[in-house]
């Protein structure tokens, strides 16, 4: 029946227009000055239809006229975003010759929060000062790193009869726009022009053809102000990319600066993961990568939230504890002794620190820290070693690891004094959720970070539940350099920055239609790096661990 119906409204549509005699493809129609053979009709029409450009009153568009700066700028900004989005940025920027009544204010605003254009040195924006071919170029490949979008090889590359004229702060824009058939030179004198002032046709000839030939691949830049907070996010589907999890120096306790961990993972996608301890740099957090646990911290647990991969590659937010038990058999397959609540790769707190610690090669190659007791594993379970009274250079086996205590128990039991050559200790874990439950998966990633901020696509929590997973009112409550990440109902990610409280970055979230929620750390750590564009940082300090996606 709707099928029906709309075939029926769309002949009747056809026969409207054919019997008024209106051109299916234009809006030219609405400027008496812009002819419908013009080289630039479809470009001014699509853009006035989509709401991107105006005339100049009455039914003209004055095509010959030149463009301003300010008028190209609230271009760009009318392409990137709704009417509403760009009401948040009507305040007064920094600008001396741009009053909060200038009718650019708030595109200039936008531009300038983007890195879309900068000022002059003078602390003027000149924004009814006429934009040359150039600096146009500039803006629009700025506009598509702040988008994320791509620029095609078109055209073949061409070197201009005034090469030599173009700025070399616009070479490299100038060469992007020309092979992406964005900007071209004059056909018949092979000229750029890259001085002459633009006209209104030129803008928005060479603004439709950067929406039409550059398109986002594979994710999406979205900075813009939500409750009048500046936010930088990336958006993506993760089943595009391989998602990784790696480790300053791929040691537990290792310290790398961002720039580095970019370089040697070939991530396209980057951010800081979990909280560290800024002394030692263990992470405070379980951290698990590829199925494999590097590391345990239940404080606070199971209400503390972590980042979560399944092997299918869906991310969720869950609450969970992490438990390990050994049990030791002997050579005939007899169960000798067990326990429970074993930690993995951690230094002991003190010399009379009696927890039981299983150690990988995560941790590094020996233990790095004596021991009163100590047993090698290799990968197939069987001990290899077994040490009273070791000093730190025990070896940890590549694949298998160290079941080991800095100090006894006053009720220890006999498990370690037990310990032979040839008996194996198999390792069990359970991911206990916070009902109590187990999770219905084995993470192939976690992160433990927190707090949760988002649930079932609502604010979740407040100070109290903050606190429930270890972070104070203090550290919840002040304007910060906060990094998140969000699940929306389509599974796509959203990785977000922003300057702002933690209750502030859940509406935030909830804003960008996330279903699920958690922050991670921040401040000094704080880092969002997309295919060669740091949306935010490199900062200088050094980081424990950074979740990362590939191609």
């Amino acid at each position: 029946m709707k099928k029906g119906r709309a075939r029926f409204f769309s002949l009747l549509l056809c026969l409207t227009l054919l019997f008024t005699g209106l051109p299916l493809q234009a809006h030219a129609a609405w400027f008496s000055d812009v002819p419908a053979n013009a080289w630039y009709s479809q470009a001014v029409s699509s853009l006035a239809d989509r709401g991107i450009i105006a005339g100049t009153g009455g039914t003209t568009f004055s095509p010959n006229a030149t463009l301003t700066r300010g008028a190209f700028v609230t271009m760009l900004a009318k392409s990137a975003l709704s009417a509403s989005d760009l009401q948040q940025y009507n305040f007064k920027g920094s600008f001396k010759d741009v009053s909060t009544s200038h009718w650019s204010n708030r595109y200039v605003n936008w531009a300038v929060e983007t890195n879309v254009v900068d000022g002059y040195e003078n602390g003027t924006f000149q924004p009814d000062k006429a934009v040359t071919r150039q600096e146009m170029a500039v803006m629009v490949r700025n506009f598509a790193q702040s988008t994320g979008k791509q620029f095609p090889s078109i055209n073949s590359p061409v070197t201009f009869q005034d090469q030599g004229k173009i700025a070399s702060w616009a070479l490299n824009a100038v060469k992007l726009c020309q092979q992406a058939d964005v900007i071209n030179g004059d056909a018949d004198t092979k000229r750029f022009r890259p001085t002459d002032r633009a006209s209104r046709a030129e803008a928005a000839s060479i603004c439709y053809k950067f929406l039409e030939n550059c398109q986002n691949d594979g994710y999406t830049i979205v900075q813009k102000r939500v409750n009048n907070t500046p936010v930088r996010a990336v958006v993506f589907s993760p089943y595009d990319y391989t998602a990784g999890l790696v480790l300053g120096q791929d040691m537990v306790d290792g310290a790398e600066s961002v720039t580095s961990l970019i370089s040697r993972t070939g991530a396209v996608i980057a951010v800081n993961g979990a909280f560290f301890n800024m002394n030692n740099y263990t992470p405070l957090g379980t951290l698990i990568s590829d199925g494999r646990v590097l590391t345990v911290d239940n404080m606070y647990a199971p209400e503390k939230a972590a980042l979560v991969v399944a092997p299918s590659g869906e991310f969720s937010v869950e609450s969970f504890s992490t438990l390990f038990s050994a049990t030791l058999m002997d050579v005939d397959g007899n169960k000798v002794a067990s326990f429970d609540n074993v930690g993995v790769n951690k230094w002991p707190s003190s010399n009379t620190d009696a927890a039981r610690l299983i150690m990988t090669r995560d941790w590094g190659k020996t233990l790095n820290f004596s021991t009163r007791d100590a047993v090698v594993v290799d990968a197939n379970g069987v001990i290899t070693g077994v040490y009273q009274y070791a000093s730190g250079n025990v070896a940890i086996p590549e694949g298998g690891f160290v079941l080991c205590q800095k100090a006894r128990r006053q009720y220890e039991g006999n498990f370690f004094d037990s310990c032979k050559v040839g008996m194996t200790i198999s390792l069990d874990r359970v991911y206990r959720d916070i009902s109590g439950g187990e999770l219905p998966f084995e993470p192939k990633i976690s992160i433990g970070a927190g707090p949760r901020i988002v649930k079932d696509g609502k604010v979740y929590g407040g100070y109290s539940t903050y606190e429930e997973e270890g972070f104070g009112y203090g550290l919840t409550s002040s304007n910060a350099v906060r990094v998140c990440a969000g699940i929306r109902a389509n599974g796509d990610l959203v990785i977000l920055e922003a300057n702002t409280t933690i209750p502030k970055l859940s509406q935030i979230m909830v804003v960008f239609g996330c279903q699920d929620a958690v922050n991670f750390d921040g401040g000094g750590s704080a880092n969002l790096y997309v295919d060669g564009y740091w949306l935010y940082g490199p900062q200088s300090r050094l980081l424990n661990n950074m979740l990362y996606f590939t191609d």
